[in-house]
């Protein structure tokens, strides 16, 4: 499924979420309220404190703010960055109209994409051999940026040279471990 989503796009994220992870915590908020749109009156307020409250108790570790956030809610995030999908549109429109579709559809491939790389970070430290298939050249001279998380795959991915090669497998094996 490499060939549906641009390595570009997944860059832009990955820039995205470490900026937000460095931001203040209110600032990063500001930011994150998107999550919390909803057409029914007065339900938004409740979400952004629920959210904003989530936020804080993650204090800024983005992989595990994000992976608990619904799919439909993870693409009002993308669209916040403008990483959008030709499939999110009629995804977000069936979400609204069938809660249940929200529960148990697919998500988009760029959504399905970033959240299993993501999960990935979270599960995974940077080491030699990071999955099957897949080993690194290079790891983080100092041990604690080594730990599996949203903040150290980030910043590791960002300081290669051409991080795309890495990127590319990594979304392979994701991909073939949802299969």
């Amino acid at each position: 499924m490499i060939d549906d989503i641009n390595l570009e796009a997944v860059l832009h994220f990955i820039r995205n979420y470490r900026r937000l992870e460095q931001m203040p915590l209110e600032d990063g908020f500001a930011e994150l309220a998107c999550v919390a749109k909803s057409d029914q009156a007065g339900e938004e307020k409740r979400l952004r404190q629920h959210f904003r409250d989530h936020w804080y108790s993650k204090e800024k570790a983005f992989g595990r703010f994000y992976l608990n956030l619904p799919h439909y809610r993870q693409i009002y995030l993308l669209h916040q960055w403008d990483l959008l999908h030709y499939e999110d549109k009629a995804y977000l429109w069936e979400c609204e109209r069938d809660g249940r579709f929200a529960l148990m559809a697919q998500a988009p491939v760029l959504a399905g994409q970033l959240h299993r790389l993501i999960l990935f970070f979270e599960n995974h430290g940077i080491n030699r051999q990071v999955a099957a298939g897949v080993e690194l050249e290079s790891l983080p001279t100092e041990f604690d940026r080594r730990f599996g998380n949203s903040a150290n795959w980030g910043d590791y991915i960002l300081s290669l040279a051409e991080p795309k090669d890495l990127l590319k497998q990594l979304i392979d094996h994701t991909d073939k471990e949802a299969r």
